[in-house]
């Protein structure tokens, strides 16, 4: 009897980790010849072609990104034009501790200096993709981060009227403090699925200061999904007395995104030979008719208006990003509005949806993020200013040694929750010492301004800068400080669409089941645990997905939780009764 037993359990423990839990291994023949076709030139697809060639040896030429705009990048764009403004869609702090994905990428991408030199010596480098970078990207953020330190700890959060909230008081009423414990300890996923915040925590909540710090600081509304605020609480909880300061939380790259991160993978992944297609919107899919496995036949797209089309044979793999995040944006200026896009124009979604209807079992539900843009959308802008007065004005105002310390200036009892970004200066390479570039955010875009009595979408870049000056108590000196800046704001109806509230199964796993070919990246895909909204998210589901389809035999690093150890509960639980 014993030993019946035992052959049960060795055959019940060898069906378990053959066919049991995790990414799903398929049926990969990974070959020289293999192609790998990357839909999204965002940090999603950069990162999954760096994988490719790095850790699954496919050739830098095999590795093709369909790119539907004229450049790569997608929401980490950064256009710098110092005579009509610069352009970007924010700046994302990172943080040492949490992006392991991401500084494994980095770690590997020479700095632009570093390949500026390679190429003006003339350098051969055989096998450039593991090459070690004499300065790495990751290297150069590091060095930065040494001497540029946040320290928002006065002017992180400001009521009506220039009334100056204090941020040691998180002020939580003791409900929601025995709310946010339990959200924290004993609630499962699966009693959170498809609920609000607003459904668990009391209207109250949303006055306290805690609130007003996290939602400023990571962009979440009450409407937003609990279990993604539960996942932040279980990520963040051993730096939750970062709060307010942001000393250790808040880490930057030495210039915007696109300068920083975004051009040397670029560059480095051309130099490489990766076959870069613009101008591509890739709509549908065939999949190889199956009753168990999911094979993609065909990608369908087009390219600058022409049809073409895609024939994975054996061997190939596809790499589609789904969804996006800056879908139908469109762009104002001082003196203009810009058209809020409902129709889903673009066609940013389309592929994601087509893909769901032909395999609806694994493809996740778009509808339950693209369908509600009155709760997803968001005006996002950058102010260019010679304006000595407003420069001089917000050092004052917040107390700062240096323009860039501040980092967020949040007025969360504004209607609109209105704040100012505030990056290290010069946030562009090349920007004029006499110029500072200020970034602002509607955290709520559905209601009505304070002074300007429109929705953010509807205003023109002269009003969202008033509706901000107005907060700072000088909104008298809008013409003054219009004279002398340029504004550039974009209307961004999808860019938290990611946090709406979420059903298990409405994100697909980035390897879904039954898949031979294929994997999903970006920020709607499934990671158990992790979080969206950060780079590191996307990062990583490029490693998941090239790591299992490749086959690659390395270890992907694990989400960085804290909140099974005592200490940083502990620590977190005092924290939450201040």
């Amino acid at each position: 009897m014993k030993k019946k037993f035992v052959c049960i359990l060795v055959l019940f423990l060898a069906l378990f980790f053959t066919f049991g839990c995790g990414e799903q291994k398929p049926k990969s023949t990974v070959t020289q010849d293999s192609q790998v076709y990357i839909v999204g030139g965002g940090i999603a697809g950069l990162a999954a072609a760096v994988f490719a060639i790095r850790d699954g040896n496919i050739p830098g030429k095999n590795v093709h990104i369909l790119e539907q705009m004229n450049f790569m990048g997608g929401a980490m764009d950064g256009i710098a034009d110092p005579a009509n403004g610069y352009k970007s869609r924010g700046a994302r702090l990172i943080n040492q501790k949490r992006y392991t994905c991401y500084w494994d990428l980095l770690a590997s991408i020479p700095s632009l200096k570093d390949q500026e030199e390679i190429m003006k010596e003339g350098q051969k480098i055989e096998n450039p993709i593991k090459y070690v970078p004499k300065k790495s990207v990751k290297d150069e953020i590091f060095e930065f981060n040494k001497t540029h330190k946040l320290n928002a700890s006065y002017s992180r959060i400001w009521g009506l009227n220039q009334k100056r909230l204090d941020s040691s008081q998180w002020t939580i009423s003791w409900k929601d403090r025995w709310n946010l414990v339990k959200l924290i300890v004993w609630e499962s996923e699966k009693d959170t699925s498809g609920k609000r915040i607003s459904d668990y925590m009391s209207p109250d909540f949303f006055k306290s200061h805690f609130w007003y710090m996290f939602s400023a600081m990571f962009g979440f509304d009450p409407w937003h999904d609990l279990t993604e605020f539960k996942r932040y609480l279980h990520r963040f909880i051993d730096d939750l007395d970062d709060l307010a300061p942001l000393t250790r939380e808040g880490w930057n790259s030495p210039y915007e995104n696109y300068y920083s991160v975004i051009l040397p993978i670029v560059k480095w992944l051309q130099y490489n030979g990766v076959d870069f297609q613009y101008g591509c919107k890739v709509y549908d899919v065939d999949f190889k008719p199956s009753q168990t496995e999911k094979t993609v036949e065909k990608l369908y797209y087009k390219q600058n208006g022409e049809d073409k089309t895609v024939t994975l044979k054996n061997g190939d793999f596809a790499i589609i990003n789904i969804g996006s995040k800056v879908a139908d944006s469109s762009l104002g200026t001082m003196d203009t509005t810009a058209e809020l896009i409902t129709d889903k124009r673009d066609g940013s979604w389309i592929l994601w949806e087509n893909m769901a209807k032909k395999q609806p079992d694994v493809m996740g539900h778009p509808e339950a993020f693209n369908s509600n843009i009155n709760e997803s959308k968001w005006v996002v802008w950058a102010l260019t200013s010679k304006s000595k007065f407003l420069h001089d004005y917000i050092m004052n105002f917040s107390k700062a040694t240096v323009m860039g310390q501040q980092h967020i200036i949040s007025f969360p009892e504004s209607n609109w929750h209105y704040g100012l970004h505030i990056p290290f200066q010069p946030f562009y390479k090349g920007q004029p010492d006499d110029t500072t570039v200020y970034l602002g955010y509607t955290l709520i875009g559905n209601t009505k301004g304070n002074y300007i009595k429109k929705e953010p979408h509807e205003c023109t870049g002269k009003e969202l800068l008033a509706e901000m000056l107005y907060h700072f108590g000088i909104v008298d000196h809008l013409d003054e400080i219009a004279k002398e800046s340029k504004m550039n704001f974009y209307n961004e109806p999808y860019v938290v669409s990611h946090w709406q509230p979420r059903k298990i199964g409405d994100r697909p796993n980035v390897v879904p089941k039954g898949s031979t070919n294929f994997a999903l990246i970006g920020e709607y895909v499934e990671i158990p645990e992790s979080s969206t909204f950060m780079v590191d998210y996307s990062t990583q589901s490029a490693m998941m997905g090239i790591y299992t389809l490749l086959n690659v035999d390395k270890k992907i690093p694990p989400v960085h939780v804290t909140h099974y150890n005592p200490y940083y509960l502990t620590k977190a639980l005092y924290y939450i009764s201040k």
